[in-house]
C-alpha cells in the first residue's frame, strides 16, 4: 500500500471535505474559455528530453599543454598544477574537451557519438590557485568571474567549445556559483557566529534583519560593524571580478558552517568550507550576480544553468535571481532556459520546498539517486522508487511545469556510479556490472533527464568521492588510479581511457539513449506505478500523442520473478523493444517474467482505446508527511489523464494550484500562503488524452493551520 493511502495518514488527517457533483449553492465551477485555460496538461522542460554528459575540463583531455600552468611560474602552490596529485590541475582544458568537432575518439564529437544531448560541464571562471592543500581545478572557487581561468584556454576557446556543441547539436549547461568565491577574506573566528548572538548592524551601529531589506534600499554598512571582524590581506583587496566582489561588506562574515550542527541561518549565512559567503540577501549582490552570469549567456549563448550550492543560499534569492537570468535568456533568443540546483538533500520534501516556495526552476534529485543506487544494489526494495516518484507532487507548481528533474547515480563529490552501487552491496565482477547496467536502466527508461558522470561510461569506479571520484580520462600520473579496479574493463595503467572502446557500458548507454530517441513517451510520458513489491518496481509510461502504452520493469532480484499488474490497453498484447520478454494478457492486465538483475521495455500493440472522463470526486485532508493540506481526486478507470486543481479566493476568478499527470493525483494548499481562516473553493478537472474534459463538484474549505 502506498504511504499515501495508509490507515495512519486517514487517522492523522484533521478534517476531511468530499465532493463528488457539482454542487447547487456557490460559485460555479470553471467553464468555457476558463475551464480549458485551467484543464491544460503539463508542459516540460526542454531538460526532460536531454541525457546529459557532465565532465570537469580539467580530468578530460589536455588539448593545449601551454596553458598547463595557467600562465603563472613557479611551484605547484603558485600554479596549481601537479598532474600527479589528485587534487591539482592535471592539465585538460577547453580545446582537449571541444577536439576537432568531428572525432569521434575524442572531444564533444566522442560525446555525441554516446547518444548524449547536452554537456554540463563545472565552473570555468578564474579561481583562486590554492587553498588550504589543494587548487581551483573544480572551478568552484572563482575569483574573477568575467573570464575564463587560463588553465582551461581562453574566452574564445569557451566561444570555439559552444560553437562546437551546437553544430552538434549539444546543449551546454554552465556550471555557476551564487553562494561564494574564493577565500581572500580572514575574520576573527573561523567558528560560525549566530545573529542571535552578534546581529547585523547598520553604519550607524542600529540592529536590523537582512531577510526585510531584499527587495527594498538595504541599510548602510561598514566592515566595523560586520559581525566577525573581515579584513583582507593587502594583495588580496583587488583580486576579485567584477570590483564589487571585493567589498567584504558584500559578505556575511560569519565563520564556517558546522555541518554536524548547523541551524538554517547557519547553512545560509556561513562559508562553506572557509569560502567567502556572499550576502546575497543585498541587492547589489543578487543583482551583481544576475548581471555577472547574464553576460555569460548573452556572450556565449549557453542554453541552461546548474547553480553550485543552491541551499546555502537565502530563502528568496532564487525568486529574484531566476526571472532577470531568464530576461537574459530570452535578449539572447533563448526562450527555453533551464535552471537546475543542487540541494544536496536525499529528503525529498525537503528538496521540494526550493522548487515549490523558493523559485529554483528544478533540483538534482538526490532523492531519487539515493533510491535508484539502492535499488540497483539489490539492498533497497521497490517501495523507495515508488514514494519518490509518488513524491512528484510536492514539486508541482501552478505553472504546469511537469517534474522531469536530473537524476544520476553518482557525482564528483560523492562518488561515481558503480561506487555508489558497489557500497550499497552491489557486489563485484559481473555482479556489479549488471547492477551498474540496471541502475542505468532506471535512468534511461524512467521520467528525468539522466546525468552520466564522465568516465563512467568506461567502467571507472574510484574509491570515495570529491578527489577520489575524479580521475582523468587522458593517461594519468595518479599512481593509485593507474591500478583502480574498473567494471567492464581492466585498470587502465599508463593508458587513455579514450582507447577503451567496447567497455559494456559504454555501448548500454548507446542502447539507452537510441530507446528515447526512438520512444519520446520515455522523456516526456505520464507515468503511473503498476508494480512496487520486493525487488521488482513496473512503470506505465504513455505517450501523448499517439495515445500509445510502454511499460518498463525492472528485477533487482537475483532469481528470475513473475508479475502480473494492471494496464491501460485491453487484450491486444504488448511487444518487446528492449530485454527479453515472456508475457501474457489478461483483460487489463499484463503477465510478465522478468531475469534476474535485468530490465524490459515493452510497448502496446495498439492505441489505448478512449473513453470521455466522468467526474473526478474531490477530497481535502490533512497530508500525512507535511503541515500542508493535501487536494486529492479519485478518477475512474485505467486510462491515463491529466487532473488540474484550482482554487477560487474572495474575489477573482479560478486560479491553477498545479495540474497532475501521475497517480496519484494531488494538489497542496500551504496554510502559510493564506490568510487566517481563509475561506476558499476547490475544484478538480480531469482531462483525458484526447482534450474531453470533466469536473468535479466545488468544494468549500477554510484554510487554516494544522
Amino acid at each position: 500500500m502506498s504511504r499515501f493511502g495508509s490507515a495512519t495518514a486517514l487517522a492523522v488527517a484533521l478534517v476531511t471535505i468530499v465532493a463528488v457533483a457539482a454542487s447547487g449553492a456557490g460559485p460555479a465551477p470553471p467553464v468555457g474559455a476558463e475551464l480549458e485555460a485551467l484543464s491544460q496538461p503539463p508542459s516540460f522542460s526542454s531538460l526532460a528530453s536531454q541525457r546529459i554528459y557532465f565532465v570537469l575540463p580539467d580530468r578530460y583531455r589536455n588539448g593545449e599543454p601551454a596553458n598547463d600552468k595557467g600562465g603563472l611560474s613557479g611551484n605547484s602552490r603558485q600554479t596549481g598544477f601537479e598532474p600527479a596529485d589528485p587534487g591539482f590541475w592535471h592539465g585538460g582544458d577547453l580545446k582537449g574537451l571541444t577536439g576537432n568537432c568531428t572525432d569521434t575518439k575524442t572531444g564533444l564529437a566522442r560525446i555525441k557519438s554516446l547518444g548524449f544531448t547536452a554537456i554540463w560541464v563545472t565552473p570555468v571562471v578564474k579561481n583562486q590557485v590554492y587553498q588550504g592543500t589543494t587548487a581551483g581545478y573544480h572551478g568552484y572557487w572563482g575569483l574573477d568571474f568575467t573570464t575564463v581561468d587560463p588553465h582551461l584556454g581562453t574566452d574564445q576557446d569557451f566561444t570555439s567549445f559552444v560553437d562546437c556543441a551546437h553544430s552538434l547539436g549539444l546543449k551546454v549547461y554552465l556550471d555557476v556559483v551564487v553562494n561564494h568565491t574564493g577565500d581572500t577574506i580572514s575574520l576573527s573566528t573561523t567558528g560560525f557566529v549566530p545573529p542571535s548572538q552578534v546581529p547585523y548592524r547598520d553604519c550607524h551601529g542600529k540592529k536590523f534583519n537582512p531577510a526585510r531589506y531584499v527587495t527594498r534600499k538595504f541599510p548602510c554598512q561598514n566592515a566595523k560593524h560586520m559581525p566577525n571582524n573581515p579584513y583582507v590581506l593587502p594583495p588580496l583587496r583587488h583580486v576579485k571580478s567584477p570590483a564589487w566582489l571585493n567589498d567584504v561588506t558584500n559578505y556575511h562574515d560569519r565563520g564556517n558552517i558546522d555541518f554536524s550542527s548547523c541551524s538554517a541561518e547557519c547553512l545560509e549565512q556561513g562559508d562553506f568550507f572557509g569560502l567567502d559567503d556572499l550576502f546575497t540577501e543585498k541587492p547589489v549582490v543578487m543583482n551583481g550576480l544576475a548581471q555577472i552570469y547574464g553576460n555569460w549567456i548573452t556572450k556565449y549563448h549557453v542554453d541552461g544553468f546548474r547553480v553550485d550550492t543552491a541551499r546555502h543560499v537565502n530563502a528568496a534569492f532564487f525568486r529574484l535571481w531566476v526571472p532577470k537570468i531568464l530576461a537574459s535568456a530570452r535578449s539572447a533568443g533563448i526562450t527555453d532556459f533551464p535552471i537546475f540546483g543542487e540541494v544536496f538533500s536525499t529528503d525529498d520534501l525537503y528538496v521540494s520546498q526550493f522548487v515549490r516556495d523558493r523559485g529554483l526552476p528544478f533540483a538534482l534529485d538526490f532523492p531519487f539517486q539515493d533510491a535508484a543506487a539502492g535499488f540497483a544494489s539489490g539492498s533497497t526494495n521497490a517501495g523507495a522508487l515508488r514514494d519518490r516518484l509518488d513524491d512528484d507532487d510536492y514539486f508541482r507548481t501552478p505553472n504546469g511545469i511537469e517534474p522531469t528533474p536530473p537524476t544520476f547515480l553518482g557525482n564528483h563529490d560523492m562518488g561515481r556510479a558503480a561506487f555508489q552501487i558497489e557500497q550499497k552491496g552491489g557486489g563485484t565482477g559481473d555482479t556489479l556490472l549488471k547492477r551498474v547496467l540496471l541502475g542505468y536502466d532506471l535512468l534511461y527508461l524512467l521520467r528525468g533527464a539522466p546525468v552520466v558522470y564522465y568516465g563512467d561510461e568506461v567502467g571507472m569506479i574510484g574509491t570515495g568521492g570529491d578527489q577520489q571520484a575524479r580521475q582523468d580520462m587522458f593517461p594519468t600520473q595518479v599512481q593509485d588510479w593507474q591500478t583502480q579496479d574498473r567494471v567492464g574493463s581492466p585498470p587502465i595503467g599508463t593508458g587513455s581511457s579514450f582507447d577503451v572502446t567496447d567497455n559494456p557500458i559504454e555501448e548500454h548507454l548507446k542502447t539507452l539513449a537510441k530507446l528515447r530517441d526512438d520512444y519520446p513517451a520515455l522523456s516526456t510520458g505520464p507515468s503511473i506505478v503498476r508494480y512496487a513489491s520486493g525487488k521488482v518496481l513496473v512503470v506505465s509510461r504513455f505517450d501523448l500523442h499517439d495515445a500509445r502504452e510502454y511499460v518498463a520493469a525492472f528485477n533487482a532480484g537475483t532469481t528470475s520473478a513473475t508479475v502480473t499488474f494492471p494496464v491501460s490497453t485491453s487484450l491486444v498484447g504488448f511487444r518487446p523493444v528492449f530485454g527479453g520478454v515472456a508475457g501474457s494478457s489478461i483483460e487489463y492486465q499484463w503477465k510478465l517474467t522478468l531475469a534476474p538483475m535485468s530490465s524490459q521495455l515493452v510497448r502496446a500493440e495498439s492505441p489505448l482505446t478512449l473513453v470521455p472522463p466522468t467526474p473526478p470526486t474531490l477530497r481535502v485532508s490533512g497530508d500525512d508527511l507535511t503541515s500542508m493540506w493535501r487536494v486529492s481526486a479519485a478518477v475512474r478507470g485505467l486510462l491515463p489523464v491529466s487532473v488540474a486543481f484550482a482554487v477560487k479566493r474572495r474575489s477573482g476568478g479560478w486560479t491553477r494550484l498545479d495540474v497532475d499527470d501521475s497517480q496519484p493525483y494531488r494538489a497542496f494548499l500551504d496554510p502559510a500562503k493564506f490568510k487566517k481562516n481563509e475561506k476558499v473553493q476547490l475544484v478538480a478537472v480531469v482531462r483525458s488524452l484526447d482534450g474531453k474534459t470533466a469536473v468535479s463538484g466545488v468544494v468549500p474549505f477554510t484554510v487554516h493551520a494544522r
